[in-house]
Order: C-alpha cells, then sequence, then structure tokens
C-alpha cells in the first residue's frame, strides 16, 4: 500500500502538468455558443411553426442561419427582397448575410403568421 501512495502522487502532479500544458491555442480561441453559427452571426430555429427568435439585432456583415427544427417544410423570405430560400425540410439550413443597415421584415410563405424582423445596425 506504501508504494501505491507515491504512484497516484506522481499521477496526482503529473495530470495536473498535463491540463495546465493547454498553453496559448485554447486560450486564444473563442468558441462560438451554441445559438450562432460558425463564422459569427445568429441562429434562428423554425419550430412549432414560428420563427424563434422572432425579432433579432445584427451587425452588418453579420451572418443570420435558419435552421428548420419542425416536421413540415418552411422557408424564410423577406418583404423587400433582400433573400427569400427555397422550402426547408426538417434539419436543412439558410444563410444571410446583412448588407446594409436597417429593419427587414420576413414571412414563411406557406404558413400565415409565421414572421420574424432583423434589425441590422450600421
Amino acid at each position: 500500500m506504501t508504494a501505491s501512495r507515491p504512484l497516484a502522487a506522481f499521477l496526482t502532479t503529473a495530470a495536473l502538468a498535463l491540463a495546465a500544458c493547454g498553453g496559448d491555442d485554447e486560450a486564444s480561441s473563442t468558441p462560438t455558443p451554441a445559438d450562432q453559427p460558425a463564422g459569427g452571426g445568429t441562429k434562428v430555429t423554425m419550430k412549432n411553426i414560428a420563427f424563434s427568435p422572432a425579432t433579432l439585432k445584427v451587425s452588418v456583415g453579420d451572418t443570420v442561419e435558419w435552421v428548420n427544427e419542425d416536421d413540415v417544410q418552411h422557408d424564410a423570405k423577406a418583404d423587400d427582397g433582400q433573400f427569400a430560400s427555397e422550402l426547408l425540410d426538417n434539419g436543412k439550413t439558410f444563410e444571410f448575410t446583412a448588407k446594409k443597415a436597417g429593419s427587414i421584415h420576413y414571412v414563411c410563405t406557406v404558413h400565415p403568421g409565421m414572421e420574424g424582423t432583423i434589425e441590422v445596425a450600421g
């Protein structure tokens, strides 16, 4: 039993030393939040015949990603023509990158009342 204590102490010390060796690689990377697509932007979920969030704020250059999590098809079409997705099956996505400041109202053309707004800051 006494021989196992030094081994346990060594293993504990080694584990702590290895954990501290993460280095600058981990410190310099910023994890992407679950509500944002890779590369930045904002994720909009299509679920329960609704866009969530229904209203969101982004900046020029940000990418918005819609993800259909419903069992029915949805699309996203801007009233002003800035974007229009095709019909998306469950699990499919659509992306739009904001190019100018302003308010963009959009709808699902399949489901009346399913609408959202993107506020784009300059």
